[in-house]
C-alpha cells in the first residue's frame, strides 16, 4: 500500500512539474508584454497631460519641457527593469511559492469592454505600481499630480499607495481607469489556466503524502 501511494505521488508530481514549467514562461511573457505596454504608456500618459493642463505646458520654457520629454523618454527606456522590477515579489506568481489554501479565482479578469475590466488585483497592483513612476515626472514639473502623501490636500490627483507593512514607505502608484493590453489579459487568461490545473493537482499530492505519512505512523506502531 505504502508503495502504491509512493508511485502514485511521483506520477502526479510529474504532471505538476511541467504545469510549472508553463506558468514560469507566461510570467516570462507576461512581464514582457507589460514591459511593451509601459514604455508607450509613459509617452502617451505624458502627452494626455501635457493636453490635459494646457495652461501648465503653455506656461513652460522650451528648456524645461525638453528636459521632462528627456525624463518621460528616459523612463520609457528603463520600462523593462522597472517592470520586472515591480513583478519580482514572488508572492505574486503562485507557481513559485504554491499554496495549499490559496483562492482558487485570484487570477480571473472580471468584466467585459462594456461594463469595465477588473484585472486580478494580485497582478493589477504591481502593473500601477510600474506605471505609476510616471507620477513622479508629473510632479516634478507641476502638473497637478503628487506621489507624497503628506502633500495629498494641496493636489487634485495623488499617484501613491499605502503599503501594508506601517514601516515601509509609500510608492509612486497610477490610480486611474487602466485597461490592459490584449496581450496582457490573454497572457495572464492562459496563466489562470494553468494555475488552475496546477492547484488541484498540488492539492491531491498534499493529500497523498499526508495519507502515506499517516500510513508509516501505523506502520511503525504496528511494528514497535
Amino acid at each position: 500500500m505504502g508503495e502504491d501511494l509512493e508511485v502514485l505521488i511521483q506520477k502526479k508530481e510529474k504532471e505538476f512539474s511541467p504545469l510549472c514549467s508553463r506558468m514560469e514562461d507566461l510570467k516570462q511573457q507576461f512581464t514582457s508584454d507589460t514591459t511593451e505596454f509601459a514604455a508607450k504608456w509613459y509617452e502617451q500618459t505624458a502627452k494626455e497631460y501635457a493636453t490635459k493642463y494646457p495652461e501648465i505646458t503653455l506656461s513652460l520654457t522650451k528648456e524645461k519641457l525638453a528636459a521632462m520629454k528627456a525624463k518621460v523618454n528616459n523612463l520609457t527606456k528603463n520600462a523593462s527593469k522597472i517592470v520586472k522590477e515591480a513583478l519580482s515579489n514572488q508572492d505574486i506568481w503562485w507557481h513559485q511559492t504554491p499554496q495549499l489554501h490559496d483562492s482558487f479565482s485570484q487570477y480571473e479578469q472580471l468584466g467585459n469592454n462594456e461594463t469595465g475590466n477588473k484585472f486580478p488585483q494580485k497582478i493589477d497592483d504591481p502593473v500601477r505600481r510600474a506605471l505609476g513612476e510616471l507620477g513622479t515626472i508629473l510632479e516634478q514639473f507641476e502638473f497637478n499630480v503628487t506621489t507624497n502623501p503628506s502633500l495629498k490636500a494641496a493636489y487634485p490627483e495623488f499617484w501613491f499607495n499605502i503599503p501594508k507593512d506601517p514601516q515601509a514607505e509609500a510608492q509612486p502608484y497610477f490610480p486611474h481607469l487602466l485597461v490592459w493590453s490584449e496581450e496582457m489579459q490573454n497572457n495572464l487568461q492562459k496563466y489562470n489556466g494553468q494555475f488552475k490545473q496546477a492547484i488541484v493537482l498540488f492539492n491531491e499530492i498534499q493529500k497523498l503524502k499526508e495519507e502515506k505519512k499517516k500510513l508509516q505512523a501505523s506502520q511503525l506502531w504496528d511494528s514497535t
